[in-house]
């Protein structure tokens, strides 16, 4: 292009120019010059230059490329792994959760199982940590904290109870697991006392959150309300047959759950009246 505009100028000022412009020596003197044809080439090598120094610094890009890509396919391995776990958990239960199950609904080696997570256990508590498998105290009890700690004691004890065991009645992978407590499943084991240790932090909440909770009654109280919804939740899941009840039916859970509301609200008040008067 600079050589294509260089008879515009002046002839003793060609020659400085020519040289500026990085032309060969004399093409500016040439007759009968195609300086349009000229500028064409001289575009062409230029995008061909720009293209080499691209290409010089591709495998250094590349490279990372491979990199990124290389934890891409183990988090998807894992996430394999960890939903393969649920599925079996889901439809043979704690007693199905072998490694060759997981293997085989995970599609990966057996080495990958022990490499990422050391084996079925490691398997259980990366899924209850991962998956988020007991949700937030607010979330479980439907409204803030700061709402909650509006409530009388006895209200508190109720309402956390409670809904505990309707979050647990929906949750059918986690009642999988906690049944795994009961036949002494070495490979969940770890996995259910880091639920235990959830659950456990979440009541400490509520009972911090009012000191009229410490009272010996009213925590006597919250460990048989929360043995038997524990249990009934477990059981609506498993045997659902309970008492005449068919726990699995949302109707007959409703009635359930009514008769724990009022044995609950008789508890406190029962408790509340007793601190009154010193007992």
């Amino acid at each position: 292009q600079c050589a294509a505009i260089l008879h515009f100028f002046p002839p003793q000022h060609v020659p400085r120019l020519a040289k500026a412009c990085d032309l060969p020596q004399g093409l500016h003197r040439q007759k009968g010059t195609n300086w349009s044809s000229y500028a064409v080439r001289a575009a062409a090598r230029k995008q061909k230059a720009e293209m080499n120094a691209l290409t010089v610094h591709q495998p250094v890009k590349t490279g990372r490329r491979v990199a990124r890509s290389n934890r891409e396919r183990r988090q998807e391995t894992e996430a394999a792994i960890i939903a393969a776990f649920e599925k079996v958990l889901v439809d043979s239960g704690v007693a199905g959760l072998t490694l060759n199950a997981i293997v085989k609904h995970a599609g990966v080696g057996k080495k990958q199982i022990y490499d990422y997570f050391g084996g079925v256990t490691g398997v259980a508590t990366a899924w209850v940590e991962r998956k988020g498998i007991w949700p937030p105290l607010e979330e479980i009890i439907g409204e803030t904290m700061n709402d909650f700690t509006q409530r009388a004691p006895g209200e508190k004890l109720r309402i956390v109870n409670r809904q505990c065991a309707v979050m647990l009645r929906k949750n059918a992978p986690l009642c999988e697991l906690l049944a795994g407590e009961f036949i002494r499943s070495e490979e969940v084991k770890a996995a259910v006392v880091h639920v235990r240790q959830l659950v456990r932090r979440d009541f400490e909440r509520v009972i911090a959150s009012d000191p009229a909770l410490a009272h010996e009654d009213f925590l006597a109280l919250n460990t048989i309300a929360y043995a038997a919804t524990t249990y009934l939740a477990l059981r609506a899941h498993s045997q659902p047959l309970f008492f005449g009840f068919d726990l699995a039916d949302d109707a007959s859970w409703a009635l359930v759950l009514g008769m724990f509301d009022r044995v609950m609200d008789k508890a406190a008040r029962s408790i509340e009246d007793g601190a009154a008067k010193g007992d």
